[in-house]
């Protein structure tokens, strides 16, 4: 497999999880949540650096506007190649990966046992582009050279292709949201209350439109990355979710 990966937790554990990063990350950035996760649920793990992100292969440049569904093409290659289907399949899904994840189950619905989104996007809102705005003159500013460290030189590319694709007048009526009643399978939903890229409509939208049960995570004093501002309250919420499937 060209993508850059790594199994995580037990590995005779009877569910694996695959964790899908945010838009701008990678597998470094997830930290140690991961093995968190998988520690208090008594998962195995899989995390991996999709496509022209962190120590994988490949360009971002000239990204086309239905990248979204082309990540979940791409989780399907990963998942038929890494993942033994004697395992139970539960998908973590931060900002971007959360979207992916739900693409990829609306057209997987039997693959999927359980899914957890992050922060997911469902169709674009006006605070998400004010957001991805508000971010370019920071990122002038040097203030995500940061993302060097897990990028490398791609990083410019790696944002770059990010704040296009949402600035992009041709995304703004990008919407999955008729995908989602194909979700069948148990799901958390988890956003912050303050997230500064989408409002609670996204919450509300994947919880009412997909079939299978939902519980919702809402965090207060919460911005956008409900596993690193309020890791311990997440980590719990996971692990109440997933201790039905130990």
């Amino acid at each position: 497999m060209a993508l850059n990966h790594a199994f995580i937790g037990d590995p005779t554990a009877k569910k694996i999880i695959v964790f899908l990063h945010e838009g701008l990350g990678s597998i470094a950035q997830w930290k140690a949540f991961p093995e968190l996760v998988c520690k208090a649920t008594n998962s195995y793990g899989l995390v991996y650096d999709r496509y022209g992100y962190g120590k994988s292969e490949g360009s971002l440049v000239n990204r086309k506007i239905d990248y979204l569904e082309q990540g979940a093409v791409e989780l399907e290659n990963v998942i038929d190649s890494l993942v033994p289907s004697t395992y139970d399949l539960f998908l973590y899904g931060h900002s971007d990966g959360g979207s992916i994840a739900l693409i990829y189950t609306a057209k997987h619905p039997l693959k999927v046992t359980g899914l957890i989104t992050e922060a997911a996007h469902v169709f674009v809102e006006d605070i998400t582009i004010a957001g991805v705005r508000a971010a370019l003159p920071y990122f002038e500013q040097g203030k995500f050279d940061g993302l060097k460290k897990y990028h490398g030189d791609r990083f410019q590319e790696v944002f770059m292709a990010w704040n296009k694709i949402w600035l992009n007048p041709a995304f703004r009526n990008w919407n999955i949201s008729p995908l989602l009643p194909q979700i069948t399978c148990p799901q958390l939903i988890i956003q912050g209350e303050d997230d500064q890229y989408g409002t609670l409509k996204q919450v509300e939208t994947i919880a009412n439109n997909t079939t299978g049960k939902s519980r919702v995570f809402t965090p207060k004093n919460c911005n956008h990355a409900p596993h690193k501002e309020n890791e311990k309250e997440t980590l719990l919420e996971v692990t109440r979710f997933l201790e039905p499937h130990n």
